[in-house]
């Protein structure tokens, strides 16, 4: 992981159908701006620990982690800061204003009302869309984290859909473990491409092609056969092309997974 990249917690805290928001001091970076409450990791702490402990700091409530929901990057010229999303449950405690300036429980549709930074946006707009977010996360098909390791993967953020779906992998059994490891292996094949190491993604791309072949054609709502097919291409070219060629293979060729419903 780069050292240039801050780790920062924050919480979606969801009570009576409203999100919690915070409002950033004047004085701040971002100052007057709203935001989801939370804070940067410490080295010995858990993410979901510096959630749970940041927002025992800063608003004075207890919160319970419900599912991971999404991973942010952020790119600023002197550091990147990767922001790790949990949905969280209100346990205890009214919120406080102790490092904030003004905090907020809103309804879904009225999150665009508010002054969120403009990177912010698009996950604004994806929260305004419905209101039952409790029910609908606790009632999905699939794990929320393995539907967001395909976002991250279908964004290009690889090693991050590595990181996401390791924690679905470690307790997995059976076929539901040589899935999540297929597609981490692909993943990490396809790092490898973008840092220039051929023998790595090669290697990588190999191994996840032999999961594969243990999976029926359609697992978990992914065409698993069609998927491996169109990769196979891009990975071929990269086998052709060498080492010293390698870098003229187009990654945009990388084929996007079709999110399960």
């Amino acid at each position: 992981m780069s050292q240039n990249i801050l780790e920062v917690g924050a919480a979606l805290v969801f009570k009576e159908g409203k999100f919690l928001i915070t409002q950033r001091k004047d004085d701040d970076s971002f100052g007057g701006f709203w935001e989801l409450p939370g804070g940067k990791k410490e080295p010995t702490e858990s993410l979901e620990e510096c959630v749970i402990r940041e927002l025992k700091e800063e608003l004075d409530i207890e919160v319970e982690i419900k599912h991971f929901f999404r991973i942010l990057t952020y790119h600023y010229p002197q550091r990147s800061v990767r922001l790790n999303i949990f949905f969280c449950s209100h346990k205890s405690g009214e919120p406080k204003t102790i490092e904030c300036q003004a905090l907020a429980w809103v309804v879904p549709k009225d999150m665009p009302n508010y002054k969120f930074p403009e990177a912010d946006q698009t996950l604004i707009h994806e929260l305004s869309q419905r209101d039952d977010w409790d029910t609908h996360l606790a009632n999905l098909k699939y794990p929320h984290e393995y539907l967001e390791g395909i976002r991250l993967f279908n964004s290009g953020a690889y090693f991050e859909c590595h990181e996401m779906l390791e924690d679905l992998w470690h307790p997995s059994k059976d076929l539901d473990r040589l899935h999540y490891q297929g597609i981490i292996q692909a993943a990490i094949a396809v790092e490898h491409f973008r840092k220039e190491n051929w023998t790595g993604a090669l290697g990588l791309y190999q191994k996840a092609c032999e999961k594969w072949s243990q999976l029926p054609p359609e697992y978990m709502g992914m065409n698993i056969r069609v998927f491996k097919e169109k990769l196979d291409i891009f990975f071929d070219q990269v086998q052709k092309a060498g080492q010293v060629g390698m870098r003229a293979v187009d990654i945009r060729q990388i084929p996007k997974i079709p999110l399960p419903e």
